[in-house]
């Protein structure tokens, strides 16, 4: 019989450099986990394992720089799970869901909004923030790809989402106000 030895290639992208300079394995910050049987079956648990714990880090960096972000994937590959358990942790984020469909409008998210933000007038013109004081709002909207095309072939709530994170908000059309985000 001949043994054959296995190699395992070491990529940068298997540490985490820290400010020390030094570089930190991700297998080291997995921590252990005991689940009780009886939280098993609970959508909520998150096992612990390389890539979440990867993931939330990034995600954790991307979140405290309070910066737009899009999670790509197949379905079931843990996009929403990473994302909700990063959030957990951070208090000064809230969340507010949107599960897209073929009817979901500019219109829609607007309204989503609405329940979680209030328009301020201020020396600058019109800014929308969410009411909670000291917060930051997440719109997760799930399904993004749902949305039908117009007839010019676009996504008006794609679009929409789009011009507020690339010009830092929107034309208001019910009083043509520019509103900042």
């Amino acid at each position: 019989k001949q043994w054959y030895q296995r190699r395992v290639a070491i990529t940068a992208g298997d540490f985490e450099p820290v400010l020390e300079g030094d570089w930190v394995s991700w297998n080291s910050k997995v921590p252990p986990i005991e689940v009780e049987t009886h939280k098993v079956g609970k959508p909520d648990v998150v096992v612990p394992t390389l890539d979440t714990v990867r993931h939330e880090n990034i995600l954790y960096s991307w979140l405290a720089e309070h910066k737009p972000m899009v999670l790509c994937g197949p379905p079931g590959s843990g996009k929403t799970m990473t994302l909700f358990s990063a959030l957990r942790i951070l208090p000064d984020m809230e969340v507010a869901g949107l599960n897209f469909s073929c009817a979901t409008s500019p219109e829609l998210l607007l309204k989503t909004f609405d329940q979680y933000c209030e328009y301020r007038k201020t020396p600058n013109g019109v800014v929308m923030s969410p009411i909670a004081l000291n917060k930051w709002l997440i719109l997760f909207c799930d399904e993004i790809n749902l949305p039908d095309e117009d007839k010019y072939g676009t996504q008006r709530v794609i679009s929409f989402i789009r011009q507020m994170v690339e010009h830092n908000g929107f034309y208001r059309t019910s009083d043509q106000q520019w509103v900042r985000l």
